[in-house]
């Protein structure tokens, strides 16, 4: 028994190392060498690969990065060698003397000077030209928010009619880059500051000669021209000391009556009588013939009747700028009645804006002689135009009392106000007699 124990012992052995002697032969494999071929040299004549050349070509045309140089110093800043105090310098006053304008060169002072008229016969010579500005001079000596320099928005697209009023249908006849702003203290209805011109039947636009001038709107040249020449004629009424005059008989109407503009003391005519224009096209030059103090251009809108006195505010009829709007108001007596050449002011925050006046002798009904007359949608005696949108305080005085009402302005259309006197309060009568006594209960 114990010998057959053995035997078993002896066969698990010999299959442990059977197994053993298996695995090892099955992991032993063979050595893997590896030969490299080696490398030949290079002759020294050999020309040298394309990649070589196109490389070497690249790194000659680059910059070279600057070297530093170990022996340079380092930069110092120069100083100043300290200075004494400086003293101060105290100029006295002394008196100057007054000048004498008698004695003042013209030819050598900057001022402009009034551009002389042109006769018929220079009219085909004059050429465009960027003269130096030469605007209406200010008989009161301030510019008003209305004159800019140089630029001003620009205008709303028409026709643009935001009120059931409004009638913008006209462009402006200035370019915005030019000075496309109306005269602040002669305007629509005015007779001047110090009421001494005549009554004005439109407004002016001031410009360097040679501006181009643009038709209002679409329409047929109905006279082409010198003022001058058709004096006394019924039909056109063209004012003669307007030089050359472009008038224009439109498309369009409003309400039943037909409507006309006319563009005054051009240096240069672009059109001819009868031709069909459209809104925008260029009409004239602006020019200084005629009675003015300086070039620009006298624009009317005539409604009804091609006549000097059937004359209605452009600034109610041109498109204001983006973003402004125009202000139409009424001042009047406690009647009813309009009161004629009072100064309307604009203020904003407590700072004067702009004014203006109430138009001198407007139609009313029944009236046989009048000036200018008050828009048909608006019966307004003064109108502010390109007002900014925001809130402002408008105010007038009459016969010591001051009228004032806050207006919001609300851009592209026509904000109006009324300003009317108030009749005193009627004095009531003092019930002097005592109450009669009450039953009780």
């Amino acid at each position: 028994m114990e010998r057959s124990h053995n035997l078993q012992g002896l066969f698990i052995l010999a299959a442990l190392i059977a197994l053993g002697g298996l695995y090892l032969w099955q992991n032993n494999q063979p050595t893997i060498t590896v030969s490299v071929p080696a490398g030949s040299p290079t002759p020294e004549n050999a020309t040298p690969p394309d990649w070589q050349v196109a490389l070497e070509s690249q790194l000659q045309a680059s910059t070279p990065l600057p070297t530093t140089d170990p022996n340079a110093t380092g930069f110092m800043p120069p100083t100043l060698p300290p200075t004494e105090p400086a003293t101060p310098l105290i100029i006295e006053p002394v008196d100057v003397d007054s000048v004498d304008v008698d004695s003042i060169d013209i030819a050598e002072t900057p001022w402009p000077t009034p551009t002389a008229s042109v006769t018929p016969d220079q009219l085909a010579t004059i050429q465009p030209s960027a003269a130096g500005p030469t605007p209406l001079s200010s008989p009161t000596g301030i510019i008003g928010p209305t004159q800019i320099e140089g630029y001003q928005p620009p205008p709303e697209q028409v026709p643009l009619s935001s009120h059931a009023n409004d009638h913008f249908w006209m462009v402006r006849p200035v370019d915005a880059s030019a000075n496309s702003a109306s005269l602040f203290y002669y305007p629509f209805g005015s007779d001047g500051p110090q009421n001494e011109w005549r009554v004005h039947h439109g407004v002016d636009m001031p410009n360097d000669i040679g501006e181009p001038i643009h038709a209002g709107g679409s329409g047929v040249v109905a006279f082409a021209g010198n003022g001058a020449n058709v004096v006394g004629g019924t039909d056109l009424d063209i004012y003669p000391s307007y030089g050359n005059v472009v008038l224009i008989e439109h498309d369009f109407g409003y309400r039943g009556q037909k409507i006309w503009t006319l563009y005054a003391h051009m240096s240069a005519i672009t059109v001819q009588q009868g031709q069909r224009i459209q809104a925008g096209d260029v009409v004239g030059l602006i020019g200084g013939t005629g009675d003015v103090s300086g070039p620009h251009v006298h624009m009317e809108v005539r409604m009804g009747e091609n006549d000097y006195f059937a004359v209605v505010n452009p600034l109610l009829w041109i498109a204001p700028y983006i973003g402004h709007g125009v202000i139409a108001g009424r001042v009047t007596y406690e009647d009813g009645r309009f009161v004629e050449d009072v100064v309307v002011t604009l203020s904003q925050e407590g700072r004067v804006y702009e004014t203006t006046s109430t138009y001198v002798q407007p139609y009313m009904p029944g009236a046989q002689i009048w000036h200018v007359m008050p828009d048909p949608a608006w019966d307004e005696n003064f109108v502010l135009g390109d007002v900014p949108a925001g809130d402002y305080t408008i105010s007038v005085t009459i016969r010591g009392q001051r009228i004032a009402q806050e207006i919001t302005v609300k851009p592209s259309t026509t904000n109006f106000v009324s300003l009317s006197l108030a009749f005193p309060a009627t004095p009531q009568a003092v019930d002097t007699a005592e109450p009669s006594p009450t039953e009780s209960d």
